[in-house]
């Protein structure tokens, strides 16, 4: 069976560069789905879940936002963060949810209120996976 070739990124380091059978990903206009031999595709991924099978294995973990780029079966993902859901710390998430929120009830310059946005999705999104996958 054919696979897809997976790069994950940050700025950091490199997550996962291996092969697989299919991924899902969050970009700005819902789940997407990507399976071997996809078309060549650009679009910018949200804080949200990853998905990844090989096999009867699924990895998930949580990213921050970036883009996607597919290119001759290469699925290249790069994002800001990339979190296995078994290493959430919901109670870490939750605080710097409830900071984030307390943060907005203040008056912000435009940096400050974009940063704050940032973190308070990547929070909601750890507490998403977390809570979907229960592990």
């Amino acid at each position: 069976m054919n696979k897809l070739h997976l790069k994950i990124v940050t700025p950091e380091k490199e997550i996962f560069d291996g092969e697989v059978d299919e991924v899902l990903v969050t970009t700005e206009q819902g789940e997407i789905g990507i399976l071997p031999n996809h078309e060549n595709l650009m679009s910018k991924i949200v804080a949200g879940e990853l998905r990844y099978k090989d096999g009867n294995q699924t990895k998930v973990m949580v990213t921050g936002s970036g883009l996607l780029q597919v290119v001759n079966n290469t699925l290249s993902v790069l994002t800001d963060l990339v979190e296995n859901e078994s290493e959430i710390d919901v109670k870490a998430a939750e605080e710097a949810r409830n900071r984030a929120q307390a943060a907005l009830e203040q008056t912000l310059s435009d940096e400050e209120y974009a940063e704050t946005i940032a973190i308070l999705e990547k929070s909601l999104a750890k507490i998403r996976v977390k809570r979907r996958h229960h592990t």
